[in-house]
């Protein structure tokens, strides 16, 4: 019974990090609700490798999307936002471009959901990450302009 215990409790440690954003809409996008999976670059990092970053989960995904696509995706975010205790949004031309949410802290891990898309040689490319850690909005912003 104890190892049976144990390997529930293991295997549902394994999986939650996978779900972590779920309860966000942006949740949609990471289950592939819009995409299809070839079309799709997804990186999700966990462990040591954040450690100098004060995070302990890193979830990216990146595609080329249609304008209907981004549409989408921003009405997801927007969503979201609603329940974020701080938002950092700039559009051009009407257009959201960047978006940087923070969510209520669990146990002391902030989450965060960051948002940009950018032209490029093709189309437009959007890429949504989802954070988690000891990280703040500022470490963030120093983090991703040298990366």
């Amino acid at each position: 019974m104890k190892n049976l215990l144990l390997i529930t409790l293991g295997t549902f440690l394994a999986l939650a990090p996978a779900r972590a954003q779920a309860g966000l809409q942006i949740d949609s996008l990471f289950n592939g609700a819009l995409t299809p999976a070839s079309t799709v670059t997804e990186s999700v990092v966990s462990g040591k490798e954040l450690k100098p970053y004060n995070l302990d989960y890193f979830r990216s995904i990146r595609f080329k999307a249609t304008e209907s696509e981004i549409d989408r995706v921003v009405s997801w975010l927007e969503a979201d936002a609603l329940l974020a205790t701080n938002k950092e949004m700039d559009s051009e031309d009407g257009k959201l471009v960047y978006v940087l949410l923070r969510f209520p802290a669990d146990r002391d891990r902030n989450k965060y959901v960051g948002y940009q898309v950018k032209e490029a040689s093709g189309g437009k490319y959007v890429t949504v990450v989802y954070l988690t850690g000891k990280a703040t909005a500022s470490d963030l912003k120093v983090i991703f302009k040298h990366r």
